[in-house]
């Protein structure tokens, strides 16, 4: 009996394991956050901001 949606080994070699979280993104991340918030002030403006992912090392 075949497996529905079992992965060949080539599949299984393509798939990369979750970044390492960079403490430097998170410190940036944690900034622009903040600074939306501080700029959302009174509370009745929601927080507008957006965050791009960094690129992908190939």
């Amino acid at each position: 009996m075949i497996k529905k949606n079992a992965m060949t080994p080539e599949q299984e070699k393509k798939i990369q394991p979750p970044p390492v979280p960079n403490p430097q993104h998170k410190e940036k991340k944690e900034n622009a956050l903040d600074e939306a918030l501080d700029e959302s002030f009174p509370a009745s403006d929601p927080v507008a901001v957006s965050i791009t992912p960094p690129p992908k090392k190939t």
